[in-house]
């Protein structure tokens, strides 16, 4: 069970790797940037594409474990929340979560759903990941959507058996790892002691 889980975790910071390097590459070269200001709507726009994309990729590139897949997609969606706000994290999720859905499966409606929250949620509480704890808030923010990702599943995806053999499988790569994805996203992106 724990080389599994070892096993889990190494292959999805894989994909989260990617993900981060790609942000923080279009992020250096000033293609997205932080946008959470008045008439940024292209910048919204564009950070929802981008990681949306990346947000398939990330399906894309996980395994299927149980009926499930393990995967994370949520990573995205929690960046353009952060970096753009309600509007990129919303559209961002839509385009991961959508995606997801088409796929099928015992958890894809659970899954998509827990991706559009994901980017909502980020964007909501965007101006609250700041000050000397920013990193902390951040770990706080991601292993709380993960967790509530796993209790989506359990709620709705039927049958429960199921279900609950997926989330016992996937639950603790995954939160594991979209905690870890973000918190080094944020440092890497922030990397000046941010003032309260």
């Amino acid at each position: 069970m724990i080389e599994s889980i070892i096993r889990g975790i190494l292959s999805l910071l894989g994909t989260a790797s990617f993900v981060i390097v790609v942000a923080l590459l279009l992020f250096k070269m000033s293609i997205i940037k932080p946008s959470r200001r008045k008439n940024a709507m292209k910048e919204e726009i564009l950070i929802s594409i981008v990681f949306g994309i990346l947000a398939i990729y990330a399906t894309l590139m996980g395994s299927a474990v149980g009926g499930a897949i393990l995967n994370v997609r949520e990573l995205a969606p929690l960046m353009a929340g952060l970096m753009g706000g309600p509007i990129s994290g919303l559209l961002a999720g839509l385009i991961g979560g959508i995606h997801r859905y088409s796929l099928g499966g015992l958890t894809a409606l659970p899954c998509s759903i827990s991706t559009i929250l994901a980017g909502i949620i980020a964007g909501m509480v965007s101006n609250k990941i700041v000050g000397k704890t920013y990193l902390f808030r951040g770990a706080v923010l991601a292993f709380c959507v993960e967790s509530g990702a796993m209790a989506l599943i359990l709620l709705l995806a039927q049958p429960f058996s199921q279900a609950l053999q997926a989330v016992e499988q996937i639950a603790v790569p995954m939160i594991t790892t979209t905690t870890i994805g973000l918190v080094i996203f944020l440092f890497l992106t922030q990397p000046q002691e941010p003032t309260i």
